[in-house]
Parts: structure tokens; C-alpha cells; sequence
């Protein structure tokens, strides 16, 4: 017989281990110690106990170095003492009479452990205070032009959040592919973009009518436009007006030579003088004076150009009125569906800014500028979009 067969038949003949009777009245509770009694051992820990013990016992008798025995898995849940060893539960707190019908207040979380506080993770990055925080400084050249640009359209009468708008989209779009052409020249482009444009007027016949306020100049910028038509247009041209008839809420015509006597303007025979007059040259129509005060009066004439269909409606803007009288004047014109402006009193002052950036918060095209003319009397001249940046910004 082999020393290992030896060793194996002397390991299995042990007699079995007694059971101390102490053992038995622990576990039964019969006997209770200060101690409390060890819990038994699972079924799976005994049996890998005792497969690591013969393993080290082979082992040795073979000759060789013993393995190391592994540690048995530790149940990760807490165990529970026996119920006679718990301690008992802390008493219940009496409610305050001060504090009757409010909700209890929550309890305080439990203070942070190291440990806790490296699981939390680093605090986070703050944000950036603005989008503009990530784009490139200008160079100081750059940065002094974009304030003398800034400053003379602000003398023109723009307002800040434009001046800053158009000077950023030049910067950042226009002179992308013209780096070379200079910041004045690029808010210029910028400008003259922004700027809206008027439908082309037919060739055959067309009727256009002025509205605005009282004083705007409304009726000398009609006198103007017919005298240029008479003087360099190849079609005819015809002057029309509207005036209040006995009663205010009634418009009547007058279309010289065939209506010399005011007509009632939505009767048949103003509409068929008017239609032929259309058919072969241009009808200038002038209107009675609006005001924002009076609702009713700009409501009959929407009403009444809403039939007659005019092919243009031109609001006289003047250059010398403010920002907000000039924004309540367009805002209450609304229902006439204009869609073109003409600056009148141009001359008189340098603010010519406030009506431009109205007329793009508007729809409306800034076609026209009314000045006085060297020899005498007024002229009305065109303004393209270019040419009227450029005579805002030099």
C-alpha cells in the first residue's frame, strides 16, 4: 500500500468529533452566557473548508509546498443579532403644540464620509457667462474702426442693438471673402442687405397713393413725383385726391381734367374715370391727413384702397420725428398696406437713421428722399439700397 492510500485510509478512520453538551444548550438557549452563542456555519463553508484541508493534507504528504487556502466569501449583508440582544428602539418624540398642522420636517442626511465624498465626483465645471465668451479678439485696428463705424451710425440715429448687430455680421460673414475691403465698406454691404426693396411698377399704367400725417409733406411729395413724371416719363401722368366729404366717415375724388367737382370716390363714375385714366399712363393719388388718434378715419380709407387696388402705397415719413412717435405713426398705417416710405425733410436733419431702421422693422422700401431744390421748390430723389447705406455711413 502507497503512503498516499495509507494516509487517505487514515484520514477517513477519525472518529467522528463529540458534541459538547454546552454546545447543544447554546444552540437550544436553554443555558444563555454573557456571550451570545456563534451562529452555525453555512453548509457550503463547511464543505469548502474541509476540501481545503484534505487538498493541504495530499499536499503533505506528497512532499510538496501546501496551497494557500482560500479565504471563504463573506456575506456582504450585516447579521442580525438574535432578538433578545437588540437594543431597544429609541422612544418616540411628542409632537410640539407650536408647530400643530405643519408638516414634519424632513431629517437632516447623515454628514459625508471620505469615502461618500470621492464617490460624489470633482464639483462641476461652472458654465460660460455668455456665447460671445469663445469667439477671437480683434485686432486693435479692427477694434478701433468697428468703434468710429458704431459711433457714426449711432450719429445717424440707429439704435444700439442694430449698430451692434450690423457691425457683428460684418465681422463675422461679410468679410469672410472680402477681408480686405475695410469694416466701413462690409457694414455698408451689411446695411444695404437689410434694406427692403419695392416691387417694379408695370409700364402700361399704374396709380400710386401718399398717405401720412398732418405736416409729413405727404401732398408735396405728390406735387413732386407728378412734376417728375411730366418732365422725364414717356406715359402720361394724372393727379387724383381724396377729400372728407359733408360727413367725415365719406371719402370723395377729384381727378383733373374729367372730375372737377368731388365725387363720391366708391361710386361708379369715380371708379370708371379712374380705371381709365390708369389704363395709359400714371395716376397720383393723394389723401387726406391721418392720425393715430383717429382709428376710424384709417380704417374707411383701408377700406376704400382695399376696392380701388392702387399698385403702390407710399407712407411720407418725416426724417426730423422721433423714434417712438415715428414706430406708433407706421404701426397705426398698418391696415393700409403700404409698401414703400419716403423720407421728407431730409435736409433738416441728420437722423435719417430712425426712419431707415423703421422701415426694415416694417416691410417698408426707402425709395425716395424729399429735399428742397437749389433753384426753389422741392425734388424728390431716388435711393437705392447701396446708396442709401453709403449716405449714412461714409
Amino acid at each position: 500500500m502507497s503512503t498516499t492510500t495509507r494516509g487517505l485510509t487514515r484520514f477517513f478512520q477519525r472518529p467522528p468529533p463529540e458534541i459538547q453538551p454546552s454546545t447543544e444548550l447554546y444552540a437550544t438557549g436553554i443555558v444563555r452566557g454573557s456571550l451570545p452563542p456563534s451562529p452555525p456555519e453555512p453548509l457550503e463553508e463547511r464543505m469548502s473548508s474541509q476540501g481545503a484541508y484534505v487538498s493541504a493534507y495530499l499536499a503533505e504528504l506528497a512532499g510538496g509546498a501546501p496551497e494557500a487556502v482560500p479565504e471563504p466569501p463573506r456575506d456582504p449583508s450585516p447579521r442580525q443579532p438574535p432578538p433578545g440582544d437588540r437594543p431597544p428602539p429609541p422612544p418616540p418624540v411628542p409632537p410640539d403644540p407650536g408647530n400643530a398642522g405643519q408638516a414634519p420636517l424632513p431629517a437632516a442626511p447623515p454628514p459625508l464620509t471620505p469615502v461618500d465624498e470621492g464617490r460624489s465626483g470633482p464639483p462641476a465645471p461652472p458654465k460660460a457667462a455668455s456665447a460671445g465668451a469663445s469667439r477671437r479678439e480683434l485686432p486693435t485696428s479692427l477694434a478701433r474702426s468697428r468703434a468710429g463705424v458704431e459711433r457714426t451710425l449711432g450719429r445717424a440715429g440707429f439704435s444700439q442693438p442694430l449698430t451692434e448687430e450690423l457691425t457683428d455680421t460684418a465681422l463675422a460673414h461679410t468679410l469672410v471673402l472680402a477681408p480686405h475691403q475695410g469694416l466701413v465698406q462690409a457694414v455698408r454691404s451689411t446695411l444695404a442687405q437689410r434694406v427692403p426693396v419695392a416691387a417694379p411698377l408695370p409700364a402700361t399704367g399704374c396709380s400710386i397713393v401718399l398717405v401720412g400725417a398732418g405736416g409729413s409733406g405727404k401732398t408735396t411729395c405728390a406735387a413732386a413725383l407728378l412734376a417728375a413724371y411730366r418732365k422725364n416719363s414717356t406715359m402720361p401722368a394724372r393727379f387724383a385726391t381724396l377729400v372728407h366729404g359733408e360727413e367725415d366717415s365719406t371719402l370723395e375724388l377729384i381727378l383733373s381734367p374729367r372730375l372737377l367737382e368731388p365725387t363720391p370716390a366708391d361710386g361708379p363714375r369715380a371708379r370708371r374715370e379712374l380705371r381709365l385714366a390708369r389704363e395709359d399712363g400714371l395716376v397720383v393719388i393723394d389723401t387726406p391727413r391721418l392720425s393715430p388718434s383717429q382709428p376710424a378715419g384709417i380704417r374707411e380709407l383701408a377700406r376704400l384702397l382695399g376696392e380701388l387696388e392702387p399698385d403702390r402705397v407710399v407712407v411720407a415719413l418725416p426724417a426730423t420725428l422721433g423714434s417712438v412717435a415715428a414706430e406708433q405713426l407706421l404701426a397705426a398705417l398698418a391696415p393700409l398696406g403700404a409698401s414703400s416710405l419716403v423720407l421728407t425733410h431730409g435736409d433738416e436733419t441728420d437722423q435719417v437713421g430712425v426712419g431707415i431702421e423703421l422701415a426694415c422693422r416694417f416691410g417698408l422700401a426707402p425709395e425716395m428722399l424729399l429735399e428742397h431744390a437749389p433753384a426753389g421748390g422741392f425734388k424728390l430723389k431716388r435711393m437705392d439700397p447701396p446708396e442709401l447705406a453709403a449716405s449714412v455711413l461714409r
